[in-house]
């Protein structure tokens, strides 16, 4: 049976703030506090990299005609 690869990571100095809301946290889901981390981390930084990878639809000023494709193929714009 393979394994998942892990690492060890420490964060210290952690605000009380984000410490108690991370142990309430925890305590709803029935989770440890190192699970819950984990947890909050990997939901974050999906959210954050969704927001990164997709770029914004770009909107044509104007419409792209047949002949207009016609003539950047004649240019050798193709």
């Amino acid at each position: 049976m393979k394994q998942k690869q892990t690492r060890d990571f420490l964060i210290r100095n952690i605000p009380i703030e984000i410490f108690n809301l991370l142990e309430e946290s925890a305590k709803m889901h029935n989770r440890s506090k190192t699970q819950e981390a984990i947890m909050a981390l990997a939901t974050g930084l999906s959210v954050y990299s969704n927001r990164i990878r997709q770029p914004k639809p770009f909107k044509w000023q104007k419409k792209i005609s047949n002949q207009f494709i016609e003539r950047a193929i004649d240019e050798g714009r193709a």
